[in-house]
């Protein structure tokens, strides 16, 4: 019986190419977008849980907690000492990781200098995780200082496919280290990315560190937890979570916060984690549920499409479903075989919509920050993924038009009638309206996205982000940094440089506390420390609203002077910039402190998601990575061609690391740009599939009216009135979706830029000239078709019947 079944539905496939065409497109398009949401979904769920004992790992991460506002901030690292109380005086804990990725160094092997993922840990980091081991003993390496684990493409890159096990190399350029063991690439469902682990003992050895319970101030350190089988969780953390109270909790408040643990579940980490990730990339939780979501409303429209054509042209099908059920077909026979027919061409569809995923898989890769290839299909998950996805929208667009057939009545349907067109109309109307909500919710939202991402890249910033080229010079001698600067002013186009340990867009050490002299410590201000030079200002083109900048003449600015922004002037509760000058700062960590000598104007340091805050400077090399070169873009060539020959020449062959500044502070909007290139692509699908649906509902109707225009032309109706009595149902239908879509994209667009400190409104007219787009392209589709048959001959309309 299913052969048979297949036979009838091919047959009346190829009888009805239009139908069959349609749905086709429909079904191939929607089936994109759920292959493109499972392909995704499977790989972002997927992080972290190859881990033998996952479910018993934990990240530790110190949330401190401001005493006056009451705002939580979070951090992947620890003070020093946690890692080792939790390791000493909690009998639940079976053990403990620490991870640090500072200092970075490049690595020489013979003559070439590498700069890889790396990271320093500690002997237990391969106990708890399940990081595949290759040769060697990974314990034992990172028990032994300048002992390192690398990754098998590591030593492919280092010893040129040689054995790499106990071989030598140099920690920047001078330090010596060996190979102790080798391990398998990381995964790429793995949270934690590394080339080169180093181990904790180099990191000592590097830092002379010799007693980790000084180091409660020092927020930087990286730990994870394994807990032993069997823990109460929950009783764990209330033992835990007050650490730094219990040993540290004036210090704590002297700062102006409290702070506690929190232990996040490792499997949590790369989609829900509010702390960041010093060791790999972070997914996005938001990201997901948009793409699944998106995803989601594609395969309901192709659906859509299927039923209301299939119910639209039962009419088709009256005599054949009567003949059937007098000669004894049951009702359920008849929806197998309805249900067959919708799985026949969802299996088409498929097809062409793996044609079509070869063809957007790189603009997939964009909008997601990925790198699949067009195999990942052939795996097993998503091969069995997309059976289900198969008989999923089978069952969605085939039940209820094979329900709606199977139910009609013999005797009605011989004489051309089903007794439910009053029914079918109606749910065709909800689902048509349901359609193009979705279609002009996601125009409207893409168009919110893009004024947001408009604004933010046109508002002024307070610096000159244009023409400054900067050069990271992390790994340049601090004792070289002004003589370095000097000559690279002599590079014809250059005008001017400066160095820092921050940029705009790079931040400096934020969360530095700070007090006014002679105040007691119950009003600590937190601020990020920026170490500059005395041309900073004029690089970055800042203004000076008080007071002078840093001069090179006074030794006294070298030394004990700061300059501050208007929100630090306002944090300390000064009236005024100038009312700043002279005052005296200091701080527990010794940054920032000194005499106020100037305030500048506020400016952008982090973008437009996130509030201005205070920002003290002060003029100190040894703290300077950053090189930032004021250029002439007429010179640009030939500046880089002269930075790459001095590179070259003084650093031993290093390789030049330099980017623009207004690049890279795009950067920051990375997120915004790829929710509205997802947007876009998204809206305009549905928008398609819609129309697609709507061009064979238009038609259909057409030819069933065809005797009815016929008749309105014989009475003396025009052309005009026959197309807008055609047209116009459809006109009220995509005028009743704008009509809901508009305060549904108003609440959640609202909702959506509250998450930007600073942001654009949501305008009227933008939302009204998307509906009135929506409405013409429709009106032009139904009106073009509808004009074609009002213009046909009178005598064949008549004779239809």
């Amino acid at each position: 019986m299913l052969k048979n079944y297949f036979k009838i539905a091919v047959r009346l496939l190829k009888k009805r190419k239009g139908f069959a065409i349609i749905n086709i497109i429909s079904l191939a398009l929607g089936l994109s977008g759920g292959i493109f949401m499972l392909v995704f979904a499977l790989d972002e769920f997927s992080f972290d849980k190859f881990h033998k004992n996952g479910e018993r790992i934990f990240r530790v991460n110190t949330i401190f907690i401001d005493l006056k506002t009451g705002r939580e901030g979070y951090n992947y690292t620890n003070g020093w000492p946690i890692g080792k109380i939790l390791k000493e005086e909690f009998p639940e804990v079976e053990e403990v990781v620490y991870t640090i990725d500072w200092p970075k160094l490049d690595i020489k092997v013979g003559e070439e200098n590498l700069n890889p993922r790396m990271a320093y840990v500690s002997p237990e980091f391969f106990e708890v995780f399940s990081f595949e081991q290759v040769k060697g003993l990974p314990y034992e390496a990172l028990s032994k200082p300048y002992h390192a684990v690398i990754t098998e493409d590591m030593e492919m890159r280092m010893f040129n496919g040689k054995d790499g096990l106990g071989k030598e190399f140099f920690l920047a350029d001078t330090i010596p280290a060996i190979v102790g063991a080798v391990v398998k690439n990381a995964p790429k469902n793995s949270h934690i990315q590394f080339e080169v682990l180093l181990s904790q003992a180099t990191f000592e050895k590097l830092n002379g560190l010799d007693d980790y319970m000084k180091g409660w101030s020092n927020i930087s350190m990286g730990n994870y937890v394994m807990l032993k089988e069997g823990v109460d969780l929950e009783l764990f953390k209330q033992k835990a979570e007050m650490i730094y109270m219990d040993h540290v909790g004036e210090m704590m408040r002297s700062w102006g916060s409290e702070a506690k643990l929190f232990f996040e579940p490792l499997t949590d980490v790369y989609l829900k984690s509010k702390s960041g990730n010093g060791l790999g990339s972070l997914g996005s939780l938001d990201r997901l549920n948009m793409v699944f979501g998106i995803c989601i409303f594609t395969i309901l429209l192709a659906c859509i499409n299927f039923i209301n054509l299939t119910t639209a042209r039962s009419v088709d099908r009256f005599k054949e479903i009567g003949l059937r059920k007098v000669v004894g077909s049951s009702k359920g026979s008849l929806m197998g075989q309805f249900i067959t027919e919708s799985f026949v061409l969802t299996l088409i569809g498929l097809f062409f919509s793996i044609l079509l995923i070869s063809l957007l898989l790189p603009t997939f890769n964009d909008l997601v920050n990925k790198a699949y290839t067009l195999d990942i299909l052939l795996k097993p998950n998503i091969i069995i993924a997309m059976i289900m996805l198969v008989v999923v929208i089978t069952l969605l667009s085939g039940y209820y038009p094979s329900l709606y057939l199977a139910s009609l009545q013999p005797l009605k349907v011989l004489k051309g009638k089903s007794g439910k067109e009053s029914a079918g109309m109606n749910l065709r109307k909800v689902l048509v309206v349901f359609q193009f909500f979705i279609s002009v919710s996601l125009a409207l939202g893409t168009i919110i996205v893009l004024r947001q991402l408009d604004f933010m890249q046109q508002k002024e910033l307070g610096f000159a982000k244009e023409e400054i080229l900067v050069i990271n010079a992390l790994k340049i001698p601090k004792n070289n940094i002004e003589s370095l600067k000097n000559e690279l002013i002599n590079i014809p186009g250059i005008n001017k440089v400066s160095y820092s340990n921050g940029l705009p867009g790079r931040p400096g050490w934020i969360g530095q506390i700070a007090y006014l002299e002679g105040n007691d410590k119950d009003n600590p201000v937190s601020l990020e420390y920026l170490s500059v030079d005395q041309d900073y200002l004029e690089t970055m083109d800042l203004q000076l609203v008080a007071g002078r900048f840093f001069d090179q003449e006074r030794e006294s600015d070298k030394t004990e002077s700061l300059v501050l922004n208007e929100k630090a002037v306002q944090q300390f509760g000064w009236d005024n910039p100038e009312e700043a000058i002279g005052k005296k700062i200091v701080s527990p960590s010794t940054t920032p402190q000194g005499t106020v000598i100037g305030v500048v104007k506020d400016y952008h340091q982090l973008g437009l998601q996130n509030a201005i805050h205070g920002i003290a400077m002060d003029w100190e090399p040894k703290f300077s990575g950053w090189l930032s070169l004021r250029f002439e873009p007429s010179k640009t060539e030939g500046i880089l061609n002269d930075l790459q020959h001095k590179w070259l020449n003084d650093f031993s062959g290093r390789n030049l690391d330099y980017f623009f500044l207004n690049d890279d502070f795009e950067r920051l909007y990375q997120n915004e740009l790829r929710v509205s290139k997802m947007l876009r692509l998204f809206s305009g699908l549905t928008f398609l599939i819609s129309l697609i649906g709507l061009t064979g509902l238009v038609s259909f109707l057409i030819e069933t009216k065809a005797k009815e225009m016929s008749i309105r032309k014989v009475l003396g109706a025009g052309v005009n009135q026959i197309v807008f009595a055609l047209s116009k149902e459809f006109m009220i239908l995509v005028c009743l979706a704008s009509v809901i879509a508009i305060p549904a994209v108003w609440y959640f667009g609202k909702n959506w830029l509250n998450n930007f400190a600073y942001r654009t409104e949501i305008s009227l007219s933008s939302i009204l000239g998307v509906v009135v787009i929506a409405i013409v392209i429709t009106m032009l589709l139904v009106g073009f078709q509808a004009l074609r048959a009002a213009s046909m001959n009178t005598m064949n309309g008549l004779k239809s019947e």
